[in-house]
């Protein structure tokens, strides 16, 4: 019976996940509403007593004690199409967002904040970066202050702003998380990452963008090409490998997600953050989503590149 449901090019194993998540798809569009009580609920359960423990085997399995382990291939396999992609596409991901960006969003926002410790650093402790970092908004101030009173305190607008700025300063970027990321209006938490400790991040840079996959901007780094040294100072500061040196240019070669950090680091100006793709449109007054918005499964738009040697402006 099984073989008349399977793709004839989907092995076993392929084939029972892509069944496996076409029904969390089917379920998740009767609760993916942002003011769902059901989402609600799944949100502070996820807060509550989910999270932590995902992040911190997550991240032994790559980065800490168990690393071995998890660089065998069948360990990666298993973590990729059976907990990594459903729980990517259907259950949390996150998109890189500019730092003036940020502070534009958090000055947007309706309702309370508040911050608490990054979920991350909290979990394994293994960099020196700020902890109280983690700004929870939307339905996420509702599910984190309910699941840990001690650990979150509601701070004005100007306070995250700081916060945003002091991670700024140290060369972190920032990232909007959202639940249930097949509705792209539920974005919950404002997280100031690191490289070296950011959990999602790193299965996103172990496992792939096809198997983790981060939601890529609106802005994409565009290059000055008249004014760029080649110091390569844009190809050391980005996390994701998106700045390569041609010739005596450095350009946005492939796989940007519009971070933003290689256009701070640039000592020469050259590098501008351009919106080259139109943002979600506003949520209705009740926060639902608009009139013609369809919910469903990602799709990374087609990367930007820009032409070697010639940047994207002149």
């Amino acid at each position: 019976m099984m073989m008349f449901l399977m793709p004839s090019d989907l092995s076993v194993p392929s084939a029972l996940v892509t069944l496996y998540s076409v029904g969390l798809l089917i379920f998740s569009h009767v609760i993916i509403t942002e003011q769902s009580r059901t989402r609600k609920f799944l949100l502070y359960l996820f807060a509550r007593h989910i999270e932590m423990p995902l992040l911190k085997i997550s991240y032994h399995l790559f980065r800490g004690k168990c690393k071995r382990f998890g660089s065998k291939k069948i360990v990666r396999a298993i973590a990729s199409f059976l907990f990594a992609r459903p729980f990517g596409y259907l259950g949390d991901s996150a998109k890189p967002v500019p730092y003036d960006e940020i502070l534009h969003y958090i000055d947007e926002t309706e309702g309370p904040i508040a911050v608490g410790p990054c979920r991350c650093r909290s979990t394994h402790r293994a960099c020196d970066h700020p902890i109280e970092t983690d700004i929870v908004l939307r339905s996420g101030y509702e599910a984190w202050t309910r699941a840990f009173p001690d650990h979150y305190r509601t701070i004005s607008k100007a306070e995250a702003k700081d916060i945003v700025k002091q991670c700024h300063d140290l060369g972190m970027m920032h990232m909007i998380f959202i639940h249930c990321p097949v509705n792209l209006y539920n974005e919950y938490v404002i997280c100031n990452c690191c490289t070296c400790g950011c959990v999602p991040y790193i299965i996103n840079r172990e496992l792939g963008q096809l198997n983790y996959p981060l939601i890529d901007g609106y802005f994409m780094a565009v290059t000055d090409s008249s004014a760029c040294t080649g110091c390569g100072a844009c190809i050391e500061v980005c996390p994701f490998d998106a700045r390569v040196l041609t010739g005596t240019v450095s350009i946005t070669g492939d796989n940007c997600y519009g971070c933003g950090l290689c256009s701070y680091k640039c000592p020469e100006e050259a590098i501008s953050m351009i919106r080259l793709r139109d943002p979600l449109p506003h949520r209705r007054d009740d926060g639902s989503w608009p009139d013609g918005y369809r919910p469903g499964f990602y799709k990374q738009h087609e990367p930007y590149r820009e032409e070697p040697n010639k940047g994207g402006k002149k």
